[in-house]
């Protein structure tokens, strides 16, 4: 009953919701792969076929780092990745542009029959969905097609396990429909498991998100990406303290602009490096600093260096936080500061050897941030607390270079995620 009337419901609101997302920037573009009318070559059978699905720029980050263990296992594999966001889309097209064997697209609409149209064109032996994107039109097609179904990274909040388990039995029949079901860690196991996942079909294999992290932060790209990035702020002078706020939400803002104005006075040169989650809010946050009597800087319309002591900068670009994390005194993770939030990934500043400070929401990463205070590479702070925080360890540099040692040494003891994931891939498929 309830998949009849999800399915109602989605081919009704699932157009103008569609359409509103796409006016906000957050959507919109490649239609052919959202109605599910993609082109897709004939198959070689002696070849497995593969198509990944995430939702944004991390999804797609942990997808490709799967994509990249299976290509090591089996480099004659045909991988498609699917990503649903504008901005996510670029991120998969610049990580596989050089390789022809991964083919980037949109995925379907859940509606008006596009998941069936798409399987039946791509034909995939399998369909591995990460984190959370269980789009109940696309699971029940991967299901009609026989196409098996994975889940990877497998994500999942108490708030998200409230609201699921209003539609259980539904639930239940979403999650029995996966032959693997791999959730980051051992509480998500326990939530899926409540929502009624199979148990035997339960495995955690942890986040391959974070894998590629610290590889990353020391390969030469990005070694020149964060000289470059010093060069714009600093243009080649002396360093002044700096404060990163990375991913930050509405309502966020408001608390970082109170903390810097009440550390003024303390530490009168003193930079604040603002970096919405989403760029669409640059004229908003640009207002709120306006109405503080400063005149913010964005960082891609600035002679450099881009600002002088005392400033605000903006962030208006994508892709470029950790290079910018990595001139940080400190790094404030954005996503953790109001109830309603989830909370962004701990372990991007760690990589990149910035002293962290988090706040009190964080159950999306609640298992890493939860790691990084054990080992003493990150701070708690709150909204009420964040200015007294933050001159602390401004005022003990020694302390914040060792919070950011600590960090980067928690990060390179996890053990990698994505070669257990494709071997499970194989497994299933038996190819």
């Amino acid at each position: 009953m309830i998949r009849h009337l999800y399915n109602i419901a989605a081919n009704i609101i699932g157009p103008p919701a569609v359409l509103a997302a796409s006016l906000k920037g957050r959507f919109g573009g490649r239609w052919r792969d959202r109605l599910g009318l993609s082109f897709s070559p004939p198959r070689a059978w002696d070849r497995p076929r593969l198509w990944f699905h995430g939702a944004s720029v991390g999804e797609a980050r942990s997808a490709a780092a799967i994509i990249r263990a299976v290509l090591a296992l089996r480099p004659w594999s045909e991988i498609y990745l699917s990503v649903g966001t504008p901005a996510g889309l670029a991120q998969a097209e610049e990580m596989f542009r050089a390789d022809p064997r991964v083919r980037i697209m949109a995925p379907p609409l859940d509606f008006w029959g596009a998941p069936g149209r798409a399987l039946a064109r791509l034909n995939p032996d399998a369909l591995i969905i990460l984190e959370t994107e269980l789009w109940p039109g696309l699971v029940q097609a991967a299901r009609r097609n026989q196409v098996a179904l994975i889940l990877a990274a497998g994500r999942l909040s108490e708030r998200s396990f409230r609201r699921y388990r209003l539609a259980g039995g539904f639930m239940a029949e979403i999650l029995s429909s996966f032959a693997l079901i791999a959730p980051a860690g051992d509480l998500e196991k326990e939530l899926f498991a409540a929502l009624g996942a199979p148990p035997e079909r339960l495995k955690v294999l942890g986040n391959p998100k974070f894998d590629p992290l610290l590889t990353e932060a020391r390969s030469p790209r990005f070694a020149a990406l964060k000289l470059e990035w010093a060069r714009k702020i600093w243009g080649g002078g002396p360093r002044s303290p700096l404060i990163v706020a990375g991913s930050t939400h509405p309502g966020e803002e408001a608390w970082l602009l109170s903390a810097f104005s009440a550390l003024a006075d303390r530490f009168p040169d003193l930079r604040l490096l603002l970096a919405p989650r989403h760029l669409t809010r640059i004229g908003e946050i640009r207002a709120q600093v306006r109405a503080r009597g400063l005149e913010p800087v964005l960082t891609g319309e600035a002679e450099e260096p881009l600002a002088k002591n005392g400033s605000i900068l903006i962030l208006d670009s994508m892709g470029q936080l950790p290079a910018v994390y990595a001139q940080a005194d400190l790094a404030l993770v954005g996503g953790t500061l109001l109830p309603e939030l989830l909370g962004h990934n701990p372990l991007e500043p760690a990589a990149v050897g910035a002293p962290i400070l988090f706040g009190p929401y964080r159950p999306s990463f609640r298992l890493e941030a939860a790691e990084l205070l054990a080992a003493g590479g990150a701070r708690a702070t709150s909204r009420e607390t964040l200015a007294e925080d933050l001159a602390g360890l401004l005022a003990e540099p020694a302390t914040a270079r060792l919070m950011a040692q600590k960090a980067g040494d928690c990060l390179a003891r996890r053990p990698a995620a994505a070669p257990a994931l494709a071997e499970a891939v194989f497994d299933i498929i038996g190819s």
